[in-house]
Order: C-alpha cells, then structure tokens, then sequence
C-alpha cells in the first residue's frame, strides 16, 4: 500500500530565494530555468551542511565485556544516526513546506530465515516490512531509498519508513556524512546505555559550530540533556494537539500509528509520526472553524445531523474520514464570490498557494512568461513570487481571484 506525505512543516523564511523556486508545485522531470549554478551550489552546500550536535543521538550496536581492576566492565559499539525530523527540518529550511514531497510504499514479504528469538540454536521463517519511500523535490527531482524491519517488532513500520525516508534524503547528500563516521567504543552503565556522549570530529561539526561549543550544545540550561528536552518539548505540543482535535480524532492517530499506546511510552521515532498526524489533523479543525464561522452555527449543526454525527461537537468527529466529510461538506456551503464572479471555497492560505503556483505554472509553459510575471499581472501587482511564503490565511481571497484570473 502507498501514501503520501503532503504538509512538510513550516517553511524557511531565511532563504526566501530558494524556496521561491523550488516553490513550484510541478512534475518532477521539469527543469526550473530561473536557478543559476550559484543558487544550486548554495543549495547543495545546505544540503551538505552537518546536523547541530544535539541532533545527533548514538545508537548501541554491539556490545563486550572486559575484565577491569574493578571487575567487569560492559562496553559498547556506538553509531551515530539522528532523528528523521532532523531531515525533515533541513528539506523545509532549503526548500520551503510546498517545495518537496515523501511517499512511502509498504510491503510485507514473507519466508525470511533467520535464528530462532531466544534459540540461537535453531532457525524459524519469518517476514519482514520493507518499505520504499521517494522523495521529491519540485523542478529538481526525485530520489528513492529503501528500509526494513523484521514484521515481529511493534515498531516495524515505523522504523522501516524512517530508515527508507533517511536514505532517500542520503541521495540528495543531506546526511550522507553520517555513514562516514566511524563506530566508537564506550563503557555502558547497567542499563546499557553509554556512559558519556563521543565528541563528533571537526569536520561532521556544523561550520558555525567549535569544537568549545560541542560540549555545551548538547545541555540547556536546565542540564537536561537536549534529546530529552527535545522529547518532553514533542509530548507537551501532542498533548496541546489531542486537546485541540477532540479525543475521537487523538485515540484515532493513536491506534492507527502506535496501536493505541500512550505517547509517553512510545519512541522518539513514532512520536515524530503521531506529531505530524495530529498536526495535519489541528490544521483541518482550523479550516472546519473556519468553515462554521462562515456559516452560522444553525446551518452547522444541521450538516452535523445529516452526515449521522452523534453530536456537534469537535469531540464527536470520530476519525479522519468523518473530518474529511463534514470539511468539504461544509467548504462547499462557505462559496462566495471573489471580484470577477468566479466561485470559491474558503481554503487555507497553503492550499490557495499551491493552486496558484500551480495554474501560474501552467500559464507558463503555455505562453513562455516568467512566473513572476504571471503572479504579478494576475494580482495587479499586489503578489510576487519571493512574497508567496509571507502570505497568511487573510490573503486567501486575493491569492483565490489571482488564480482565478489565469484559469
């Protein structure tokens, strides 16, 4: 089975120029004209640029017991990996929420042998999960990567879809340095956990960053360590989302990602999927209040009882499913009329954006104009290009009648 990931997250307003262009919500096999060797340079070299250490978590791989004047001493083989959100993060940073996409597509596939959990005596079949995910950059194209899990781990999809997301972005150079650093061996407490954090080279260092300010990245100023700040920071905003989107929609994204576990007991991993789900979900219940607003709490209400709701409430919307229907329910009741007579739904400002960057686009190609061009004259010149991503929900009706105006 395949999905898609569409909302990436928030989009950089640090460099406006690169997420302009990559902005352009396309094909995958179109070149875009307007990027100089320059700009492909400095976006290879963002790419490139290494993760901030306190992004970097250490994972044990194997582990020996050596004999000390205090007795044994359990050590451990570490391996430094950090967290898809990292990626995620970068790939919004350079080309902006709109300008790239993930897909994954999952299988199971069954007769694997492997040693028996427990008897390593003996053999057993097993299946693993093995997912593909692609990735893809608007105007510059797409890379695939592939992971697997054995299908008797909870968590299996989970960590086949990060470690497939991980090596497409490993295509594009972004974290591909990681493979380069070497394994490193520290003492383990009796938890197997290590001891103390490596220090990264120089060179897997951000160019910002010293080797002085290594040590002192990693704590905040509470001394908690950044990864579990980082964690308790994520529990906090889920908690603040499963309030937000009623607890009918949270036990939804729950069970369909980590079987129904509380949060609290998940891994860093699954929790950056459920942040993601019940952020995509706060979005919808944004545009449904929205929505309502627009018209009137009577007419709501009605809708509610036609689509057999048990009630009106946020709380009684019981998965995605029903937000879908009763969202476009209710967008086709909020049309309106924008200045030249054409009709439009009541969208947010990122859907508006991607239709007009996908009909300028078009528009483009038909007459040979440059897509700043085709924004400005559509907008009267009230719309640029590099402007696009300082747009907000206010503006959805100007971005509405400009599209309207190139279809």
């Amino acid at each position: 089975m395949a999905h898609v990931n569409g909302a990436n997250g928030a989009a950089s307003h640090d460099l406006p120029q690169f997420a302009a262009v990559a902005a352009i919500a396309a094909g995958d096999n179109h070149q875009i004209d307007q990027t100089s060797p320059e700009r492909m340079q400095k976006i290879q070299e963002l790419l490139n640029e290494p993760f901030d250490s306190g992004e970097i978590k250490w994972r044990v791989t194997a582990t020996s017991t050596n004999q000390t004047k205090q007795g044994p001493q359990k050590r451990g083989q570490l391996v430094a990996y950090a967290d898809q959100r990292a990626y995620t993060d970068r790939l919004n940073h350079v080309f902006g929420e709109w300008g790239w996409t993930r897909s994954y597509d999952v299988q199971v596939v069954q007769n694997f042998e492997r040693r028996a959990p427990g008897d390593k005596t003996r053999t057993a079949v097993a299946a693993k999960v093995v997912v593909v995910s692609k990735v893809t950059v608007h105007g510059f194209g797409s890379h695939t990567g592939v992971g697997e899990e054995w299908a008797d781990d909870q968590n299996a999809a989970t960590r086949a879809e990060a470690q497939a997301f991980k090596r497409a972005c490993a295509c594009f150079g972004l974290g591909r340095y990681l493979y380069d650093l070497d394994t490193v061996w520290v003492d383990l407490d009796q938890y197997n956990r290590p001891v103390h954090t490596p220090n990264l080279p120089d060179w897997a260092l951000p160019s910002c960053v010293t080797r002085v300010e290594q040590g002192h990245t990693k704590r905040h100023a509470t001394g908690k360590p950044r990864q579990s700040l980082a964690r308790e920071e994520m529990l906090a905003k889920i908690r603040e989302l499963r309030q937000k989107v009623g607890p009918g929609l949270a036990l939804f994204v729950l069970k369909e990602s980590a079987g129904g576990a509380e949060p609290e007991t998940l891994g860093q991993a699954t929790l950056s999927i459920i942040l993601q789900k019940l952020t995509d979900m706060g979005n919808g219940i944004d545009r449904l209040r929205r929505a309502a607003a627009g018209i009137g709490e009577e007419r709501y209400s009605m809708i509610c009882r036609e689509l057999n709701f048990p009630g009106e409430s946020i709380n009684d919307i019981p998965d995605r499913d029903a937000l879908k229907r009763l969202l476009a329910r209710m967008e086709r009741e909020t049309v309106g009329k924008n200045g030249d007579g054409r009709s439009t739904a009541i969208r947010g400002i990122a859907d508006a954006r991607g239709r007009l960057l996908q009909a300028a686009r078009k528009l483009a190609e038909k007459t040979g104009k440059r897509l700043a061009d085709i924004i400005a004259e559509a907008s009267d010149g009230k719309l640029s290009l590099d402007g696009l991503r300082d747009l907000r929900d206010a503006d959805v009706a100007l971005v509405s009648a400009a599209t309207s105006r190139m279809v």
